[in-house]
């Protein structure tokens, strides 16, 4: 798609979405910006992305319009157990550690993944606890996910996964912890999904930690 949005707009609009979404689109991506202001124009109540352009940046940005944009602008690219070594520290050394310390009375884990796409990351830790941890049913384990687009909310929600999500995942992980429920799409154990909630947070101006979006008195965030 050829640009044809002036670079005035775009440039004003990169920096408000920057400051108000925590997203970045430096010229370079201005075409992706161009491209998902057209996508959601309509659902903006704009003729077309020049005049949505003009009236978001006339007034500040309402919540619903937000997600619309987020539903638009935030590329889903994650997948089971992505960045191994990271995965293989955690469970290694910083979970083992926490549990040791917690071994008490206060058999309790809060574990928060920011910006958790489609649940892939979150539901990952989860995977990882149930492995290592003894006596799951004697803890109470928080896993929260959260992101700006409602839409990857809602599938990480139901918790189901079609191969892309498996493309880099250790062996065996579908037979251990999904049911396939249609060809080429599996469903997480009811007992991992059981462990892991979901909710919307805006990074760039939500608050945290707060009692207010369980984001307090995290053990461990992501």
């Amino acid at each position: 798609m050829t640009r044809s949005l002036p670079d005035q707009l775009l440039s004003r609009f990169s920096r408000l979405v920057a400051s108000k979404m925590g997203l970045h689109f430096p010229p370079e991506r201005w075409q992706d910006l161009e491209k998902g202001i057209r996508s959601v124009a309509s659902d903006l109540g704009a003729p077309d992305a020049e005049t949505c352009l003009e009236q978001m940046l006339s007034k500040p940005l309402a919540k619903e319009q937000i997600e619309i944009l987020a539903s638009a602008l935030t590329v889903g690219e994650t997948y089971f157990f992505r960045e191994t070594r990271s995965f293989e520290i955690l469970s290694e050394q910083v979970l083992p550690q926490l549990i040791a310390a917690r071994q008490g009375n206060e058999r309790r884990l809060r574990i928060w993944s920011a910006g958790c796409c489609t649940g892939e990351e979150p539901y990952s830790i989860a995977i990882s606890l149930d492995r290592i941890l003894p006596e799951p049913s004697q803890w109470q384990i928080t896993i929260l996910g959260t992101d700006i687009n409602p839409h990857f909310l809602q599938k990480a929600a139901a918790g189901v996964f079609g191969d892309w999500s498996f493309r880099d995942a250790p062996p065996r992980l579908k037979q251990e912890y999904f049911k396939q429920v249609a060809p080429h799409q599996f469903e997480i154990l009811p007992r991992i999904n059981q462990m892991v909630t979901f909710a919307y947070l805006n990074l760039a101006e939500d608050l945290y930690p707060s009692l207010c979006n369980n984001t307090n008195a995290m053990d461990r965030w992501t």
